[in-house]
């Protein structure tokens, strides 16, 4: 099988968050079962550079990245805007079997869309998330564009995966057809610890004793990750010693939250690593005796909760980020996005500790492996691929 992966960002651009390690382990695992895979990405890969080389071969996949028309504007609004796109798309679309893309909303998704209708390639689509719309001007824009591309897009696809049942609710609301709507978890990877340092290290770095129960936050600093929501339910907790460790990149909210929660931060209940990328982020999770997540806007799962998980760290997340299961297998808790409820879950898995650490890790590794996702995802698209010979 010839599969084409058309994304907005793929390794190593880890600084983007989930989405290009999940397409990368997408990559790399259906070239691992024997298919032939081409990557087609952009040249994104933080705000301050650009990912090279244009062309490799990289874990058995062949990466070409186009150079974006601005990086910057990449970085900061998410506008991915490459170079000589249509042309390539043009010419690869019809001499693949199957193009997979991600994101529903980008330059890239609508070409590959249009790329593929001229070339009556199956099209199948990860929205990682991005399906819901927005509020005000910008969501009068957004519902402009869906009609005119993402639904006519979701109508065509011969694949829709969704991460939740949540999201494949969402792909029925904009009239996917119900057949191509499956359910596929996000994959995670064997945990590659590396040189991590010795349990202890991030406690150690942050001035945090081995004693006090360790709440963590990692992920963007930014208002659509709810770690204002967090603090705010995590707060009374802080009056019996717990300590709120918050890891991440600054996206346009860290000052706020210095201001707003600055007798926080000075009494060093709110503690700022910073970013941690690599096998640094792995001390952190073990660290920490919970990991929370409660974003204000729909995500779907989490792979930083997963690693969490994966850990062996009890995890509490909104709706809005669950992990399918997780509440049955006892390693945690999915809640509404309301303080009470969050401070209760939080309160509940500090007092399961290790325990339920245990059952959360048993659960991701069983539903989430690499293997076995890539396998169902294999599957999937092997049917599409049949159907349309």
């Amino acid at each position: 099988m010839r599969v084409l992966q058309v994304t907005p960002y793929y390794a190593p651009a880890w600084a983007y968050g989930g989405p290009p390690r999940v397409m990368s382990d997408f990559a790399v695992g259906l070239a691992a079962r024997g298919h032939e895979v081409d990557v087609l990405t952009t040249d994104v890969l933080d705000d301050a550079h650009r990912a090279t080389p244009r062309e490799e071969l990289l874990d058995g996949v062949r990466v070409r990245r186009l150079p974006n028309l601005s990086n910057t504007l990449a970085w900061q609004t998410k506008k991915y805007l490459p170079r000589g796109l249509l042309r390539r798309l043009a010419s690869e679309a019809g001499r693949h079997d199957v193009v997979h893309v991600t994101d529903v909303r980008t330059y890239l998704t609508a070409a590959a869309f249009l790329a593929t209708s001229a070339r009556r390639t199956p099209l199948a689509l990860s929205a990682h998330g991005s399906l819901p719309g927005s509020a005000g001007i910008r969501g009068a824009v957004k519902s402009a564009y869906d009609l005119a591309f993402v639904k006519p897009m979701l109508r065509r696809a011969a694949l829709l995966f969704a991460q939740t049942s949540h999201e494949a609710e969402l792909y029925a609301r904009f009239r996917g057809r119900s057949e191509a709507i499956v359910q596929l978890p996000l994959p995670l990877p064997p945990l590659d610890v590396g040189e991590a340092p010795p349990p202890g290290s991030f406690r150690a770095s942050l001035g945090v004793s081995r004693e006090a129960p360790l709440v963590l936050f990692l992920g963007r600093i930014n208002r659509l990750k709810g770690l204002d929501l967090l603090i705010e339910a995590v707060e009374p907790l802080f009056e019996t010693d717990v300590v709120l460790a918050v890891v991440g990149r600054d996206d346009g909210q860290l000052d706020e939250l210095r201001s707003r929660f600055a007798a926080r931060f000075v009494d060093g209940s709110i503690r700022f690593a910073g970013p941690l990328y690599g096998a640094d982020r792995f001390t952190a999770y073990a660290d920490a005796d919970v990991f929370a997540l409660t974003p204000r806007h729909w995500e779907e799962t989490s792979l930083a909760t997963l690693e969490a998980a994966a850990c062996g760290t009890p995890v509490v997340v909104t709706e809005q980020t669950e992990i399918p299961g997780l509440d049955a297998s006892g390693g945690g808790f999915v809640v509404a996005l309301r303080q009470e409820e969050i401070r209760t879950a939080i309160s509940a898995a500090l007092a399961g500790g290790s325990p339920m650490g245990g059952r959360a890790q048993a659960h991701v590794l069983a539903q989430h492996g690499r293997d076995a996702v890539v396998a169902q995802l294999e599957q999937h698209l092997l049917g599409v691929v049949g159907a349309s010979r």
